[in-house]
């Protein structure tokens, strides 16, 4: 295929990499848990372990149970883990299988529309981001219903791409670029803090000297997934993709990144910020309710 093996490796740790989520659901509800400095990051540990054991234990079994892994290395079959589950238990799973696929693509579904309503709720919340007051507006369910609305309404607008193959391949690879983005910037701002010695942690959980060491890791291992996610490969692509989906990447964040830039610029909502917060101290309509 013309890649060279460190190239591949890369690849597969970019794709790998993407697979150890789902703490960011944690955080997204830090506020609706009760005893939140004790029963996060145990929450956030427990996430990252046992999805990290799961990936781990799936991609062993598959590679085991395959009846060629050289047809997945030569891209001759593009859905080895069907191809193992019906070679090891019979043609008779694979509708089986699909049934479960779906119901764990619909659990995923309801968490990331979960956890994004929670995060537009906290932006517009402190009114930085775009119609933040109907965003922030929450029903007598003290369920951010604003933001669940925004979450649908901007998921809706992209089932169009499914139409074409090339458009929702573009979308899934800037989707798995733009996740770590956030990650990068709070750790790599946390680090800053840490150094100019503005900001030192507390709470029920710490590190100690550990923290910063541990930061520093944060900000190399996340800048890593970034800059190796965004690096357009056509590896990564299928065969014959055009040249848009191969940088679908870079150009999503690039884009993202410039009309975020463009819109704080123009409404500077930082000032709106620290003038209501002089004037009077700023207080929430009502506490979302956990989703």
């Amino acid at each position: 295929m013309g890649i060279s093996d460190t190239g591949a490796l890369l690849a597969a740790v970019a794709v790998a990499g993407w697979a150890f989520m789902g703490f960011d659901a944690c955080v997204s509800t830090a506020e609706e848990t009760k005893d939140a400095a004790r029963q996060v990051p145990k929450a956030m540990w427990w996430s990252l372990l046992s999805v990290g054991l799961v990936v781990i234990l799936n991609a062993v079994s598959v590679e085991l149970a395959h009846p060629d892994p050289a047809a997945v290395v030569a891209a001759k079959d593009l859905d080895p883990v069907t191809t193992a589950v019906t070679h090891a238990f019979g043609g008779w799973a694979e509708k089986p299988f699909v049934l479960v696929v779906l119901i764990s693509f619909t659990a995923c579904l309801m968490a990331s529309q979960g956890g994004a309503a929670r995060g537009l709720y906290s932006l517009a919340r402190d009114d930085v981001f775009p119609f933040s007051r109907h965003v922030r507006k929450v029903n007598r369910h003290k369920a951010p219903i604003g933001g669940l609305v925004a979450a649908t309404v901007v998921s809706c607008a992209a089932l169009v791409l499914g139409l074409n193959t090339s458009a929702i391949g573009s979308l899934i690879t800037f989707g798995s670029a733009a996740i770590f983005v956030p990650f990068f910037l709070l750790a790599l701002v946390a680090l800053i803090a840490r150094l100019r010695g503005t900001w030192k942690p507390a709470g029920a959980v710490g590190y100690g000297r550990l923290g910063t060491p541990l930061n520093v890791l944060a900000v190399l291992w996340t800048g890593f997934e970034l800059v190796n996610i965004c690096w357009p490969r056509t590896i990564l692509a299928p065969a014959g993709a055009p040249w848009y989906q191969i940088w679908a990447a870079p150009l999503g964040v690039g884009t993202v990144t410039l009309a975020g830039l463009a819109y704080l610029l123009a409404r500077r909502p930082d000032r709106r910020m620290a003038d209501t917060d002089q004037e009077h101290p700023h207080t929430d309509e009502l506490a979302p309710a956990v989703l």
